[in-house]
């Protein structure tokens, strides 16, 4: 089942989604439907911008236990629960690339 997005062009304009993504740290719990799939690491934007374009998060479903880079618009939303992800199936996440700055020249932290 795929999910529709909630906020759709959160990342367009200076959006409540866009800032509060600015505002996650370290640790926030990540999860595909009712599934904890991983924790934060951390943010990055895409050359000059102060907007995040990844959320790197060490992913600990089903037996994979590296850093992967997801994008922001894979995001649905963000609670106090944590970063809910747009797919409820984490399978659907299986091809998410391990982060490696090397792999992703034009990003930088946050």
């Amino acid at each position: 089942m795929v999910r529709e997005p909630l906020l759709a062009g959160a990342y367009v304009s200076r959006s409540t989604m866009a800032h509060t993504l600015e505002t996650l740290t370290p640790g926030t719990p990540v999860f595909c439907g009712d599934t904890h799939v991983g924790d934060v690491v951390a943010l990055y934007s895409e050359g000059h911008a102060r907007l995040p374009a990844l959320i790197v998060v060490h992913w600990t479903y089903g037996g994979r236990t590296d850093d992967v880079a997801v994008p922001t618009d894979e995001v649905e939303s963000v609670s106090d629960r944590g970063v809910e992800l747009m797919q409820i199936e984490p399978e659907q996440y299986a091809n998410l690339a391990t982060f490696d700055a090397a792999r992703f020249p034009t990003v930088h932290p946050l």
